[in-house]
């Protein structure tokens, strides 16, 4: 049976490297689990669903980036980390399964924000599914924000996306 916690994958060269991710995800209820290879990573994604995974870019001096392929399509939401001078960049790679690469890096304290986000929206996308242990609450579907081509070129109406689980709870209030 399936862990009813929201399951997270962190891969990186050691466990102690990523203990302040762990710490935190852990109080939101997540369950963590950690390897330090590509090779463990899609072994274990392959025996075990998980809902975000946690990642460096390169992984002892091999590029990370093939796990995209591996996991569009799967419903995961995945996260890449690029060291830089000082902390690290966080860069979009998957949500909920399908591609962002290419979206806007974000610096820590951002990328904190976008993890509790995404945290909460699996938590939604998963009481929409019916999943046993969740009560169901559905939510009006109501659009609250317009899609950001519309802003680009004019055009004879609003253009209006369907909204994310998260979008629609912070609607209704």
């Amino acid at each position: 049976m399936e862990s009813k916690n929201i399951r997270v994958l962190l891969i990186g060269e050691s466990p102690q490297g990523s203990s302040y991710l762990t710490n935190r995800l852990q109080g939101r209820g997540c369950d963590c689990e950690f390897v330090t290879s590509y090779q463990e990573a899609c072994a274990l994604l392959r025996a075990r669903n998980f809902d975000l995974v946690l990642s460096p870019m390169r992984l002892c001096g091999r590029s990370v980036f093939p796990l995209i392929d591996f996991l569009e399509g799967s419903g995961v939401t995945l996260f890449y980390s690029q060291a830089v001078e000082e902390g690290c960049w966080w860069l979009p790679a998957l949500r909920r399964g399908r591609r962002c690469f290419g979206a806007s890096a974000l610096r820590p304290g951002e990328f904190m924000s976008a993890l509790d986000e995404a945290i909460e929206e699996i938590g939604f996308d998963r009481r929409d599914a019916g999943d046993p242990w969740q009560s169901p609450t559905r939510q009006p579907d109501v659009s609250v924000f317009v899609a950001p081509s519309s802003l680009e070129a004019p055009s004879t109406g609003p253009a209006l996306a369907k909204p994310s689980p998260m979008a629609k709870r912070k609607a209704v209030g």
